[in-house]
Order: structure tokens, then C-alpha cells, then sequence
């Protein structure tokens, strides 16, 4: 194979031959608007991709951009505090009315405004529906909390049981496996969440219980019905146990000890020496009724402007007032003040009639509490124009207190009358 020459007035020398080619210098050109690099004699470049609202544009896209010419920003976005279309509002930030993305503030719109008291917001996936999704527990409807859900610190009754920490027996709420949620014990429903059964373990005094020890041994501490009074052997927080079932003997069926009650053999004018002088002599009196007992055991039956028996007197006392003798009187404050004796309180502390005049100096009227103003100056005089009022010890009725009597009753402080005297503490 042969090669022709060449021709040199027809070759071209391609490394000195610079005609066709074309500059894309942008130091000579400048810049490039649209490659997203701020080039010479650019003042900003975002670029042409506007996916998320930041590119060259001369259009509103809520961002803050660049114009197309790349020399300045668009004049108008979502921050820049003036209201533009399609904007609702424009407060530079998420204010109590305005969210970030320039909308009116609407919880469900999926924009958390903590300005606006939302503390998340899920958009269409708010809900009050329980959530037993643990990781990603759903928004509630107001946008200020989860969803109810195991550990929000509120016991669902219809989702949850005590595994959930949220139920605990006393919480108020029945959860499985409890039978009853009262708070406490009640007469319904025992401490641990468990219907009242006696012989359960659970002591429940708000169900009568005395005791309640578990077992089916009768003769222990505690019976097979739950109480320990009358089964012989007094127990802490009994005061006796005498084992029978006569109620107004030395023990009552509840283990309470009587108390003793007497009209005084002495008689007094109306000068006592006040409230306390009257239960010194009762206290002298009371050696002689129960030497047993301290002179402070016992108070005067006796009202002034400083004192009656409904401020003085153990008014929580539920077992029997006696007399001397064992005769019952009264089962318990309330009885005592209902209006009615079941005796007079007709015998002194030495288990005689007292003498006459039958008459008991008082002040008191059936419920315990103040009669009136006669107290003979609050039991310091014994004037003749000074008046008491007075009860009769032969009475059953009010009149054991308060004689219905207005011929004798106030009654001149000078005349000599006995006292009522009550032991007031076990």
C-alpha cells in the first residue's frame, strides 16, 4: 500500500489554532446565576433545584431566596413580618397566634407552636385513642400532652390492669385483678382491694373488724367472727373482757368499763369557787365512791359562761354511766343527753339517798350545754339575790337536769344543794 504525500499549505496545526474555541471563564464572563455558587459579580445563588422553597426565583415559595437574576433576595417571605399572599399572618415567629409557617395557629395542622401552648402536634395523627405504642406515643387532640397510654400517670380502666404501674390498689379505680378500689378500707372493701371477708388477713376496722388474723383457730386472740371482746381475754384496746354477753355489767359487750356517776351527800350554797372548785369536790366525794381513782377522774355536772359538760366531759364515751351499785344509767354520751335515764341519779358516792332538798345545783340543759344565765356569778356567789338553775335527782326525764319548774327553778344561790359528779376518764 503507497501514502501521497501532503500537502503543507493544507494542514492545520491544531496546537496554535485557537478560532473555534469558546470562554466559559467566569472571571470574563460574570458568573454562572443558577449553578448554587455565589460567583463574581453575584450578590446570592440558590440555585434551580426549589424542592424545599430555596432557589433562584422571582416567585413567593414561604422561603427566604435568592432572585432569578441572582442580584438581591426575593423581596417577600414567610418571617419577614409583613402579610403577603398566600400568607394568613406574619409575626417574624411562632407567636400565641401565628405558627412559624405563617398560618393561623390550629392544633392538628401539624406545626408545633410552644408559643401557643402546644407541647407537640401530629397533625392528623393527634388522637385521644389509648396508645399501647410505647416508642411513639400519638399527640393528644389539644396538642398538650400524649395520647392516654401506660404511663401517663393515669390508670385507664377500660385498657389497663396493675401490671401497668398507672393502677394501683387505692387509686380509686376497680383494675384487674382487683375486686373493689375504694381508696382505703371502707365497709365494702378492704385496704388491699378485696371484698371484706373475715378470716381474709386483712384487719379492717371500717368493716367492724376487731381483728382478723387469717386462721379458723376460735379460742386465739382473735375469733373466727373477727372481734376479740367477750372472748374472756382482754386485748389491746380493750378495756375488759369479762367472756359473757351482759351488756350494763362490769363490761359491756363492746370491753368498755362503766363509769361512775352520784349526787353528792354534802350540799353546797352557790359560791363553788367556780367550775374547778365544784370538781374539787367532787373529787373529795369520788375518793369515797372509787378510792381506785385519781380526784382528776372526776368532773362536776355544771355549766357557766367558761364551761359546760359538752366542752368539759369525754363526749366519745360509749360505755355505761352507773351508779354506785352497778344500776345502769345512761349507755354512752349520747344516751346520756338524749332526754332520758334509764335510773335517777338518786345515790351519793357512798350508795345512799341523799338528804333533801332532792335538788342538784346544774345550769345544764339535756344536751349538756349551757341552761341560762343563772349560775350563781359563775358558781362565786352565794348572795340571796343571786340565782342558779337547778335539777331534781329524783327526775328520768330533762327534769334531772333542768327542772320544769319556775317556782324553784332559778333558785336563790343561798340555798344549800348538792352537785352531780361524773367520773370522765377510764
Amino acid at each position: 500500500m503507497c501514502w501521497a504525500p501532503v500537502d503543507p499549505s493544507t494542514t492545520t496545526d491544531s496546537t496554535t489554532d485557537t478560532t473555534t474555541e469558546t470562554s466559559t471563564d467566569s472571571s470574563t464572563t460574570g458568573g454562572l446565576c443558577g449553578n448554587a455558587v455565589v460567583d463574581p459579580g453575584e450578590t446570592c445563588d440558590d440555585g434551580e433545584d426549589c424542592g424545599t422553597g430555596v432557589c433562584n426565583s422571582d416567585e413567593y415559595t414561604g422561603e427566604k431566596h435568592c432572585n432569578a437574576a441572582c442580584n438581591g433576595l426575593y423581596p417577600g417571605w414567610c418571617g419577614d413580618q409583613s402579610v403577603q399572599a398566600p400568607e394568613a399572618c406574619d409575626e417574624g415567629e411562632g407567636t400565641q397566634t401565628c405558627d412559624a409557617d405563617c398560618t393561623l395557629v390550629e392544633c392538628g395542622d401539624g406545626v408545633l407552636n410552644a408559643a401557643a401552648g402546644e407541647t407537640c402536634d401530629d397533625g392528623e395523627d393527634n388522637s385521644e385513642a389509648y396508645d399501647d405504642s410505647p416508642d411513639q406515643v400519638a399527640c393528644n387532640t389539644a396538642c398538650t400532652g400524649q395520647a392516654p397510654h401506660c404511663g401517663d400517670g393515669v390508670c385507664q380502666e377500660a385498657n389497663e390492669d396493675t401490671t401497668c404501674a398507672d393502677c394501683t390498689c387505692g387509686d380509686g379505680i376497680v383494675s384487674a385483678p382487683e375486686t373493689c378500689d375504694e381508696g382505703s378500707a371502707t365497709p365494702t372493701c378492704d385496704a388491699d382491694c378485696t371484698a371484706v371477708e373475715c378470716g381474709d388477713g386483712q384487719h379492717n376496722p371500717a368493716a367492724g373488724e376487731s381483728c382478723d388474723d387469717g386462721n379458723m383457730i376460735d379460742n386465739d386472740e382473735c375469733r373466727n367472727n373477727c372481734t376479740t371482746c367477750g372472748n374472756g381475754i382482754p386485748q389491746p384496746g380493750e378495756e375488759c373482757d369479762d367472756g359473757n354477753a351482759i351488756d350494763d355489767d362490769a363490761c359491756s359487750n363492746e370491753c368498755i368499763k362503766p363509769r361512775l356517776v352520784f349526787v353528792t351527800s354534802s350540799d353546797f350554797k352557790g359560791n363553788l369557787g367556780g367550775l374547778a372548785g365544784a370538781d374539787m369536790e367532787c373529787g373529795t366525794a369520788g375518793m369515797t365512791a372509787d378510792p381506785n381513782l385519781p380526784a382528776t377522774a372526776w368532773r362536776a355536772w355544771l355549766s357557766d359562761d367558761t364551761g359546760s359538760p359538752s366542752t368539759r366531759f369525754d363526749t366519745t364515751f360509749t360505755g355505761w354511766y352507773q351508779l354506785v351499785n352497778g344500776t345502769p344509767v345512761a349507755k354512752g354520751w349520747s344516751d346520756l343527753t338524749d332526754g332520758i335515764l334509764a335510773s335517777a341519779i338518786n345515790l351519793t358516792e357512798a350508795g345512799m339517798a341523799p338528804v333533801d332538798p332532792l335538788l342538784a345545783w346544774s345550769n345544764t340543759d339535756p344536751t349538756g350545754a349551757k341552761a341560762g344565765a343563772e349560775n350563781c356569778n359563775s358558781w362565786m356567789s352565794a348572795m340571796p339575790l343571786s340565782t342558779g338553775r337547778l335539777g331534781d335527782t329524783t327526775a328520768m326525764n330533762n327534769d334531772w337536769t333542768d327542772l320544769n319548774n319556775a317556782g324553784l327553778n332559778p333558785f336563790t344561790c343561798s340555798a344549800s344543794l348538792h352537785l352531780y359528779c361524773f367520773q370522765s376518764s377510764p
